[in-house]
């Protein structure tokens, strides 16, 4: 048992990577690890829609934290108090002189709804998120328009980059 005891010591002693071989062995398997971790995280970047909320970069100096289009509404976060973010939608659906305006509104949630002059309908729904920021959802039309529902979020983003 003792034989059997010292025999294990001895190997325990060894220095880990006491060849060449091994030392540069082990830094091959890691950089492979390395780099299997990176593609797999990088193609679920793309994939789950985050893209945009990693790399949005110019949006910030605007007061946009981030923005996502999904199912056909268009999710923006503008950095500003919800009463601020609500009278300037208002203000920018106005401006974009859109017909039929109806709105509502309590404390941490308000809707907007409206018609553009081609009679597409158009949603607009604001929720508290915290003291210095709002979730607006845009939707135009039943479907979904992407580049008319970016016009508003510009637009709204202008009339907030004014007050």
């Amino acid at each position: 048992m003792r034989e059997a005891f010292a025999a294990f010591s001895k190997r325990s002693q060894r220095p880990p990577f006491s060849d060449i071989e091994d030392f540069q062995g082990a830094k091959v398997i890691q950089q492979m690890i390395k780099i299997k971790w990176w593609m797999q995280v990088i193609p679920c970047l793309f994939l789950v829609g985050c893209a945009q909320l990693v790399f949005f970069g110019a949006g910030t100096a605007a007061g946009i934290v981030g923005y996502k289009y999904y199912e056909g509404a268009l999710t923006v976060i503008y950095q500003a108090p919800f009463m601020e973010s609500w009278d300037a939608t208002l203000k920018a659906l106005n401006q974009m002189n859109l017909s039929g305006l109806t709105a509502s509104h309590d404390a941490t949630s308000g809707r907007i709804t409206a018609r553009q002059a081609d009679n597409t309908p158009v949603s607009v729904s604001l929720k508290y998120r915290s003291a210095q920021e709002t979730e607006v959802t845009i939707r135009v039309g039943h479907l979904g328009d992407r580049n008319r529902s970016m016009a508003i979020k510009e637009e709204i983003r202008r009339v907030l980059v004014k007050e």
